[in-house]
């Protein structure tokens, strides 16, 4: 055996030997007496020996079904929370997509009215993640969007529930990510006062947060509706003045379609997925490929990732995950208004 081993197994021999000392004391203080033939004799004991046997061949298999019940059971949780995730995220998105707002201290870049930062535009759906501690969406950087950060979050946050309590990712430190760890720590205190007396719902709060933020990928895309045969204020047709089509300074048609502009009722389309940690014993022997007796694939087995650290989440540990995901529709409710209406969150 490695020297190292045996220098790790020192405190437990330690302490096996003054608990042989404690048990040897007390029996010395009650009075009692070792018989060291009665102890031969419960050796060669065979009564109840079927019994014995039976238990210890089913114990293992019960403990194993047993544990299959705990993780089907947490699956169930995590599609239901990543559904309410999705629909979050696409109430969020409905929500600020109309708003206009400034934020020039907090390096927010300014938002017009129904309009999403570039390359969004009609059927091109964008995908928000987090790399580096920096929300970031397919071609750009989407940390400057304050609408952005708002449906990321909102999808974080729907999803969190379901995260492990485990430090297995590194703590979340984004200024601008959306939602942060210590203002849900402190909701989560006002919520429920009696949780501050347990020092340990606060770490376990931002871990949640933190594997949510790492482990969630969120897809949005929208469709421009009737911007042909209305009624719209976004409208592809050309310009007409005085029964001619508008040109600019460079010859170029003019319209008032704006690819990135997401009408009044227009559809916005939310897909929210997420890693689902699994726990350690299942994840481990549902990751392994099986071979049915029919020659058919396992359709189980791909689905699980055993997750490391990486250059995009930065694992503090093995993790096996599996992909959940779901999509919510919902129609942009907001008027463009003809005054515009500033909103500034300085």
């Amino acid at each position: 055996m490695h020297r190292s081993v045996l220098q790790a197994l020192i405190p437990a021999l330690i302490a096996l030997a003054m608990g042989f000392l404690v048990l040897r004391a007390v029996v010395a203080c009650s009075g009692l007496k070792f018989d060291w033939r009665r102890l031969l004799k419960l050796h060669r004991c065979q009564h109840g020996g079927v019994q014995s046997l039976s238990f210890v061949l089913t114990l293992p298999l019960f403990i194993m079904i047993v544990m299959f019940i705990v993780q089907v059971s947490q699956l169930m949780v995590g599609i239901v929370m990543v559904h309410h995730a999705a629909f979050a995220a696409a109430r969020a998105a409905i929500v600020w997509t109309p708003a206009h707002f400034r934020d020039t201290s907090s390096g927010w870049a300014e938002s017009e009215e129904n309009l999403l930062p570039l390359p969004f535009a009609e059927d091109a759906p964008q995908q928000l993640r987090i790399e580096g501690n920096r929300l970031t969406m397919t071609g750009t950087d989407a940390s400057t969007s304050y609408k952005l950060n708002k449906i990321f979050g909102a999808a974080v946050q729907g999803v969190a529930p379901a995260a492990p309590g485990r430090n297995y990712v590194q703590p979340l430190d984004c200024p601008s990510c959306g939602s942060q760890p210590d203002a849900i720590i402190a909701a989560y205190a006002e919520f429920d006062p009696a949780s501050q007396n347990n020092s340990r719902v606060p770490q376990r709060l931002r871990n949640k947060l933190s594997y949510a933020y790492w482990n969630t990928v969120v897809d949005v895309a929208f469709i421009d509706k009737d911007t042909y045969n209305g009624p719209t204020y976004n409208p592809r047709v050309l310009r007409i003045v005085n029964g001619q089509a508008s040109t600019d300074e460079e010859g170029e048609w003019v319209r008032d379609w704006n690819r990135n502009e997401v009408g009044w009722q227009d559809p916005l389309i939310v897909r929210v997925t997420h890693d689902f940690a699994l726990l350690p014993g299942p994840g481990r022997f549902l990751a392994r490929y099986v071979v049915g007796g029919d020659g058919r694939r396992d359709q189980t087995a791909p689905r699980i990732t055993e997750q490391r650290a990486s250059s995009r989440v930065p694992f503090l540990e093995p993790v096996y995950t599996t992909p959940i995901s779901a999509t919510v529709t919902l129609t942009n409710e907001g008027f463009k208004p003809l005054l515009s209406y500033l909103q500034d969150t300085q």
